[in-house]
C-alpha cells in the first residue's frame, strides 16, 4: 500500500488536469472544509478556524446516497476505522489546534461523492458539521444541505504593513494594506484571537487601527488577515515590552492653516505638532470616502512635522479630505480642488433666443486684455472683440446675438496669451453635448509626447481616429472623459512621420476635430500672401491665402489694426503643396476704421499685405434729459457711440472733483445706452459733472442742481 503522501501527490497531479474545489467556510465557521478530487479519488481537508476555541480530536465522515467507501488514507499520527454503518471515524493523539489542518484521502465507488462530516472535541462535543461535494462542471449541485462557496478577498499580491513598523506591547498601531478584492470583508487576528472585522475600500485598500495586547519577554507574535474562503496573509514580528520603550513627551496632534482651494497640480505644505519620534499616517479621500493616497511620515525630535501634499493633475474636481492620524487622535481638513485653468467663463443662462443678450461671467488673468470669439452651431465666427479684465480678475460682459441667427449650440472661446477657456450656450434651444478638441500647441518635435485636450459630457466615451495629410487612417482608439468632462489624450510622436495630422473625435452625433503637426520647421523661402478682398466692414470674416517657397513650413500670422495694435496672432503651416490659409478671423464689431496689416513670418522670411476696414466711426457721447434738476429727482441718462456691448461706467462729480455716485450699464449692439439716476436728497445747490467711459474713450456733460 502506497504512503499517504504519494496518494496526495497523485490526486493533485490528476486535479491539475481537471478539478473543481468547493470551499465551505464563513467567518462564523469553526471548521473550514475543502474537498478536491477527480473521478473516484478525493482529498478532504479540515482546517480548525483561528477564531475557534476548541481543538479537533475526532473526525467522522459518511457518504450520501448509495455511494460507498472503497479505501481511505490518513496523515501520520491519525488512525481511521470504517464502521459497518458506512461511517469512517478518524482519531489522533495530536489534536488539531485553531489555525492547524488535517487531510484525509478517500476512494469511492461512484464519482463526485457528497461527503458529510463532523468534527468533535475530546469530550465528544460537536464543533462543526456540514457537507461538501465535487463537480467537474464547476457548478455545485443544487442541494440545500450543502454550504455555499465563500467569497475570496485575499489575492496573491495582497499585502499589509504596520505603522509604526514594530509596535510595542500594549500600544496602538495602524494597519495599511492594498491589492485586496474591493468591497469585501476581512477578519484581523492577533495570534489566534479575533480582533475585528474590516471592510476593504472600493480601490482594494485597507486602513484601520488596532492595539497590541500585553506581551511579555519580547515574544514573537503573528498578525493575520483572513477572508471568508480561508485565505490568509500574515506577518510575524517580535514585540518589545512596553517598559523597554523610551517614552517621549506626549504632544497633542495639531495641523496648521491650510488653503480652502487648490488647483490641480499644486503642492501645499501641511505642518503641525505631535509626539516626538512617532509616526503619522496621512490619508487623502474623495467625496465618496474612497482612499486616494496613503503616506507616512516621522515626527521630528522636537515634535514638529511637515508634509508636502501633491494634488495630482488628473484629480477630479471637488472636495478632498486630508486626514492626519497618530494612532490615538486625528486632524481633518477639507480642501476644494478647482480647475488649473486661468480662464473660466460661463453664461448666466444656458439658452437664449436670437436677438437677445447673453451675459457671461467668470474669471481671467487680472489686468490683461482677453480676446473673445463666438462661433455659431455651424462653426461660423459671429462675434469677436477684446474685453478688458480688471485688477480683481472678475469678468462680466454681454453679447447681443443678432436676429436671424441659426439655432443650436454656440461656443465661446477666450484667449489671454497662451491661456484659453471654452464654454457653450444654446440659441433657440438648450445646448447639446459637444466635443471640443484642441492640441496644447500646433507643432510637436519627433521625440515628444503629443497632448490633445478633449472636452465633452462628463464620463462620456469618445471614439478617436487619427488621419494623415493624405487622408489615410493611422489608428483608431477610444477613451473615457473624466467627471469634469475633460481628458488629455496622449500620442507618441516617435511612431508617426513628419507631417500634418487631423484627429477626429466622435460621441454619438457629437463630433470634433483638430489639426497638429510633427517635426515641421521654420524658414519658408519666399512667401506670398493676399486677402480675397481689399476692403471689409466691421464684423466681417476675412480669408487670407498664401504660399511658401518650401513645403511643410511653420508660419506665424499677425493681424494689426491701424494703430499698430496686434489684434490676433495665429499659428499655421503650409501643406505638402506649400499652400496655407487663414479662415478663422473676423474683424471685431468695434474694430478701428482704416488700414489693417497682415504679417506672415517664418524664420527670417516675412511678407505683409494690407486691407481696409470701413464703417461709421461714432464718438462716445452722453446726454441728460434736461440741464436743471432738483434734489431727489429722477434723471434720464442716455448716450451712443460706445463699443459693442461694452460696459459704460458713468460717474458723477461735484465742483471739487469729489465723486458722488457711480453707475455701470451695458451698451447695446449699436453702441447706444440708457439708464436712470435718482439725485441724492442731500446734494447742495450748484453745478455738477457727469462722465462716461467705455474702456476705449470717454466723454462728459454738466448739469445743475437748483
Amino acid at each position: 500500500m502506497k504512503s499517504y503522501s504519494i496518494l496526495v501527490f497523485s490526486l493533485l497531479l490528476i486535479s491539475s488536469i481537471i478539478f473543481v474545489s468547493n470551499f465551505e467556510t464563513s467567518f462564523a465557521d469553526e471548521v473550514i472544509a475543502t474537498s478536491t478530487g477527480f473521478e473516484h479519488s478525493t482529498i478532504l481537508e479540515l482546517k480548525n478556524s483561528r477564531g475557534n476555541t476548541a481543538d479537533i480530536d475526532t473526525v467522522r465522515i459518511w457518504l450520501s446516497g448509495d455511494n460507498e467507501f472503497k479505501s481511505f488514507k490518513t496523515e501520520e499520527g491519525w488512525m481511521g476505522k470504517n464502521t459497518p454503518q458506512g461511517v469512517i471515524i478518524f482519531t489522533s493523539q495530536n489534536e488539531i489546534s485553531p489555525g492547524q489542518s488535517v487531510k484525509f484521502g478517500i476512494k469511492t465507488v461512484e464519482n463526485n461523492p457528497v461527503i458529510n462530516w463532523k468534527a468533535l472535541d475530546s469530550s465528544g462535543e460537536i464543533i462543526s458539521s456540514a457537507s461538501t461535494t465535487i463537480t467537474n462542471s464547476g457548478i455545485s449541485q443544487d442541494k440545500p444541505e450543502l454550504n455555499q462557496p465563500k467569497i475570496v478577498t485575499i489575492k496573491e499580491n495582497s499585502n499589509f504593513r504596520f505603522i509604526p513598523e514594530k509596535p510595542a506591547s500594549n500600544s496602538d498601531f495602524r494597519v495599511v494594506g492594498e491589492e485586496f478584492v474591493p468591497n469585501q470583508t476581512l477578519d484581523f487576528y492577533i495570534s489566534d484571537k479575533l480582533q475585528k472585522s474590516i471592510k476593504v475600500d472600493e480601490d482594494g485598500k485597507i486602513l484601520f487601527t488596532a492595539k497590541v495586547p500585553v506581551i511579555l519577554n519580547d515574544e514573537r507574535t503573528e498578525f493575520i488577515l483572513r477572508d471568508s474562503g480561508g485565505n490568509e496573509k500574515s506577518l510575524s514580528i517580535r514585540i518589545p515590552q512596553l517598559e523597554n520603550r523610551e517614552i517621549a513627551d506626549v504632544i497633542k496632534l495639531s495641523l496648521g492653516n491650510t488653503p480652502q482651494e487648490v488647483k490641480r497640480g499644486d503642492v501645499i505644505t501641511l505642518e503641525g505638532m505631535s509626539t516626538p519620534n512617532t509616526t503619522l499616517t496621512i490619508t487623502s479621500k474623495d467625496t465618496n470616502g474612497d482612499i486616494l493616497a496613503i503616506d507616512t511620515i516621522q515626527v521630528r525630535f522636537d515634535g514638529k512635522w511637515t508634509y508636502d501634499n501633491l494634488f495630482a493633475p488628473d484629480l477630479d474636481l471637488g472636495i478632498i479630505s486630508i486626514e492626519i492620524d497618530d494612532g490615538k487622535s486625528k486632524a481633518l481638513r477639507n480642501i476644494e480642488v478647482i480647475s488649473a485653468k486661468l480662464i473660466n467663463l460661463a453664461s448666466t443662462e444656458t439658452s437664449i433666443e436670437a436677438g437677445d443678450i447673453v451675459v457671461f461671467e467668470g474669471s481671467a488673468i487680472p489686468n490683461q486684455e482677453m480676446s473673445v470669439i463666438i462661433e455659431d452651431s455651424i462653426g461660423t465666427e459671429i462675434f469677436s472683440r477684446t474685453v478688458s479684465v480688471s485688477e480683481s480678475g472678475i469678468v462680466n460682459f454681454n453679447v447681443e446675438i443678432p436676429r436671424g441667427s441659426v439655432e443650436g449650440t454656440y461656443i465661446i472661446s477666450a484667449f489671454q496669451g497662451d491661456e484659453s477657456g471654452v464654454a457653450v450656450f444654446g440659441v433657440g434651444q438648450e445646448p447639446e453635448p459637444i466635443l471640443i478638441v484642441r492640441p496644447i500647441k500646433l507643432n510637436f518635435s519627433g521625440v515628444e509626447e503629443i497632448n490633445i485636450e478633449i472636452q465633452g459630457p462628463a464620463n462620456a466615451q469618445v471614439a478617436i481616429i487619427l488621419i494623415d495629410a493624405a487622408d489615410r487612417e493611422k489608428f483608431s482608439d477610444t477613451l473615457n472623459l473624466g467627471p469634469d468632462g475633460k481628458e488629455m489624450y496622449k500620442i507618441k510622436s516617435g511612431e508617426l512621420p513628419t507631417g500634418a495630422y487631423t484627429l477626429n473625435a466622435k460621441r454619438g452625433e457629437s463630433t470634433g476635430s483638430t489639426v497638429f503637426t510633427i517635426g515641421l520647421s521654420t524658414g519658408s523661402g519666399a512667401i506670398s500672401i493676399q486677402t480675397t478682398r481689399d476692403e471689409y466692414k466691421q464684423g466681417e470674416q476675412i480669408l487670407i491665402l498664401g504660399n511658401t517657397g518650401a513645403i511643410n513650413i511653420l508660419l506665424d500670422i499677425t493681424i494689426s489694426d491701424p494703430d499698430g495694435k496686434v489684434i490676433k496672432k495665429i499659428e499655421t503651416f503650409s501643406d505638402r503643396f506649400g499652400v496655407f490659409k487663414v479662415d478663422n478671423f473676423r474683424i471685431p464689431l468695434d474694430g478701428e476704421l482704416g488700414t489693417w496689416t497682415v504679417n506672415a513670418k517664418s524664420g527670417g522670411n516675412f511678407k505683409n499685405v494690407e486691407f481696409s476696414v470701413s464703417g461709421e466711426n461714432k464718438e462716445l457721447v452722453i446726454f441728460t434729459d434736461k440741464n436743471n434738476y432738483s434734489t431727489n429727482e429722477l434723471m434720464d441718462i442716455s448716450g451712443s457711440g460706445a463699443r459693442l456691448s461694452a460696459t459704460v461706467t458713468i460717474k458723477m462729480f461735484d465742483l471739487n472733483g469729489v465723486k458722488i455716485d457711480e453707475l455701470n450699464i451695458t451698451a447695446k449692439s449699436n453702441g447706444e445706452y440708457l439708464t436712470i439716476w435718482q439725485i441724492p436728497a442731500d446734494l447742495e445747490i450748484g453745478e455738477y459733472e457727469m462722465t462716461a467711459d467705455d474702456g476705449a474713450s470717454n466723454t462728459s456733460v454738466k448739469f445743475t442742481i437748483n
